[in-house]
């Protein structure tokens, strides 16, 4: 009996050893695959060696490990999105505040010359001041356009007057119609109403028709007419300029894009981008049609019920 109970004891003791040894080398085998696999990830491998698809905890954490790495690489790429829009951004408000600064700085310097007639000061005197003014609205751009992107400056739509809306935002761009002689023609009902941040609106339907008169030439036509579809009141802003050739439509509203053609005309290339984000903000969107030499149609969607 006691020789029965010592022989199960030994097995026992055995099995358990083996056991040991098995769990040890299962272990050992788990800790070099995870191992292998960090090894690969910090490596920067793509097409790392995994058993996803088995139901064991290697699998498991490998897994997750997998999920961390692709949610690191997703950050990784934004941030360096971000880094690469910014450093964009920054170049291009140094040249946009470089070249109305070296102007002033000329202007400066000719004043300061002796024996300069009256006239000529006059002149000059009244470029650096345009200069100035330019500078002045640009950074006033800026401004709007930095609050609205962080959210400081939040529209509130509510139901307005359409009518009202384009109203405003011809009163606003009138003077700069007249003095090119273009004519601007008006069509809504005065009864139409959606759903928009008044203030904000008039300023992105101004960007839109100042827009218009720039590139039209002296004489020309502005046409705005406005009606209902199923969801959205849509205005519509047609003119007879100059047109944008069909690849150039998707850039004109990015920030601070002109066209190669349009350095002799003022602006800074913000007010289109501005434009679309106040609409896009309420829920609504702008369409562009446009041929070089063609002219443009600008259409403007907004709600017609609370968002």
């Amino acid at each position: 009996m006691d020789r029965i109970i010592l022989g199960i004891s030994l097995l026992l003791f055995l099995a358990s050893i083996g056991i040991a040894i098995y769990v040890r080398r299962s272990l050992v085998r788990y800790t070099d695959l995870l191992m292998d696999s960090f090894d690969e990830m910090l490596a920067g491998k793509k097409e790392s060696h995994f058993h996803e698809n088995q139901e064991t905890l290697p699998a498991k954490i490998q897994m997750r490990m997998r999920q961390l790495t692709e949610a690191m690489e997703r950050k990784s790429e934004e941030n360096l999105r971000q880094r690469e829009q910014l450093e964009s951004m920054i170049s291009d408000i140094s040249h946009q505040v470089k070249t109305p600064i070296a102007s002033i700085r000329m202007y400066h310097n000719l004043l300061e010359r002796k024996g300069m007639s009256e006239k000529k000061r006059e002149e000059f005197l009244y470029a650096a001041e345009h200069q100035v003014d330019k500078l002045e609205f640009f950074m006033k751009s800026m401004i709007r356009m930095s609050r609205l992107e962080t959210g400081i400056v939040k529209v509130h739509p509510e139901e307005n007057s359409v009518y009202e809306l384009i109203a405003q935002a011809v009163c606003d761009v009138a003077l700069k119609a007249e003095e090119k002689r273009i004519e601007i023609e008006v069509s809504c009902e005065e009864e139409l109403r959606a759903y928009f941040d008044r203030k904000w609106t008039v300023e992105a339907v101004f960007n839109l028709l100042d827009n218009g008169v720039k590139y039209t030439e002296d004489g020309g036509r502005i046409e705005i007419s406005a009606g209902q579809t199923d969801f959205f009141v849509r205005i519509k802003i047609a003119d007879n300029g100059r047109g944008i050739a069909e690849d150039r439509i998707p850039k004109i509203f990015k920030r601070f894009y002109r066209e190669p053609e349009s350095a002799e005309i003022e602006g800074v290339g913000i007010g289109l981008y501005l434009a679309r984000e106040i609409v896009m903000k309420q829920k609504g969107f702008i369409e562009v049609r446009s041929e070089a030499g063609e002219g443009t149609e600008v259409y403007v969607n907004l709600p017609v019920e609370r968002q």
